[in-house]
């Protein structure tokens, strides 16, 4: 398990030593294995899914309407609405070391505090929790319904026979008739017109009553939201869902654009890239240049005549990083800058450096 340092200590190392080591390594009593700390990049991402209903008049939308934009059929819509990330440090493997504990530090029991710390931190943890959400569809388009069956008169002639006479009476017959989907959306179209006109005069104050602003404002609302309603009869409507993922991404010293994940329209996110290179989003990382002047000095310097390479602490200094947010081959959004190990350099201390805390340059295990 991973873990931070948690108690206080320094460490005057007698000797550090790069993992793995070989057969002929001379162990010492108790050991601290500690890992260059390397910068992963934590993505939140949230897409919205779209659901789309098809409205019940649909197919009348234009005829009765006029209404060309209106959903015909139902279908899922997924779209990128967010992206964040984070850096977080994570240990690199490649780079881990062994440090020989002191003596003044195995008296004071540093390794079992330690341990013990690293077992407590997992004890107190917020509890996650997940709630599904089902898909809110509008009362009124979900229960609507109008009357499926009208009263049909039919008129026709019968024949009677009247104190011996032949006579030809009109008559009537009446019946429930189903009505056709035409006549029923020709019904919720003329609900919109007689709202449109109740309106109107509501505006114009036709009926001349003095409602209060209020009044009028709460009966004007009212309206607005039943044609609404009407309306989506034949517009249909969408309902938004939000999806959240959560993805943990790593580059190497060499990266300079990192694949994050792909949003297709029809089947969402993915973390694998997609064949449309417009689906695909990146993160393009851009080190700053570092001084040609002052890395040909350090290179003399390490070559140098009597130059002996040191062979305590390893550490690594981060360099400064401009993120930026690809789609495809294009720029979408600057992420500023940011600070990440795999372009720094690795540097190698002398021993005995007993003003260091170990844990400010590396992971401990």
């Amino acid at each position: 398990m991973i873990s931070s340092l948690v108690t206080t200590g320094l460490f005057a190392q007698k000797k550090v030593s790069p993992l793995p080591v070989d057969s002929a390594f001379a162990f010492g009593k108790e050991y601290v294995v500690y890992a260059l700390p390397q910068t992963a990049f934590q993505v939140e991402v949230t897409i919205t899914l779209s659901h789309e209903f098809a409205g019940i008049y649909s197919q009348y939308a234009d005829k009765l309407l006029g209404l060309t934009h209106v959903i015909s059929s139902d279908k899922n819509v997924f779209s990128l609405k967010s992206v964040e990330i984070q850096a977080i440090a994570i240990p690199d493997t490649a780079c881990m070391y062994a440090v020989e504990l002191s003596s003044a530090q195995m008296k004071k029991g540093w390794l079992t505090q330690h341990k013990m710390a690293c077992a407590e931190s997992g004890l107190m943890q917020e509890p996650m929790c997940y709630a599904e959400q089902s898909v809110q569809i509008p009362d009124f388009f979900r229960y609507y319904s109008d009357l499926a069956y009208m009263e049909q008169t039919d008129s026709y002639t019968e024949t009677q026979l009247v104190d011996g006479v032949v006579r030809q009476v009109p008559a009537q017959k009446k019946q429930m008739v189903a009505k056709s989907g035409a006549q029923q959306a020709q019904e919720a179209a003329d609900m919109i017109g007689r709202i449109r006109d109740d309106r109107y005069e509501l505006l114009t104050g036709e009926n001349e009553v003095a409602y209060s602003s209020s009044t009028l404002a709460m009966m004007l609302e009212k309206l607005d939201e039943l044609e609404r309603n009407y309306l989506s009869l034949f517009t249909g409507f969408v309902v938004d869902e939000e999806l959240h993922y959560t993805l943990v991404v790593t580059p190497d010293s060499t990266a300079r654009l990192l694949p994050l994940f792909s949003v297709s329209p029809t089947a969402g996110f993915n973390t694998r890239l997609s064949a449309k290179p417009a689906e695909n989003y990146y993160l393009q990382l851009e080190p700053e240049e570092g001084v040609n002047i002052a890395d040909e000095f350090v290179i003399s310097w390490n070559c140098s005549k009597g130059n002996k390479p040191n062979t305590g602490y390893r550490i690594r200094t981060p360099k400064a990083t401009e993120l930026t947010l690809m789609q495809g081959g294009s720029a979408i959004q600057p992420l500023g800058t940011r600070m990440v190990y795999q372009f720094g350099n690795i540097e190698v201390l002398p021993l005995n450096q007993n003003h260091i805390d170990i844990e400010k340059i590396g992971i401990i295990f």
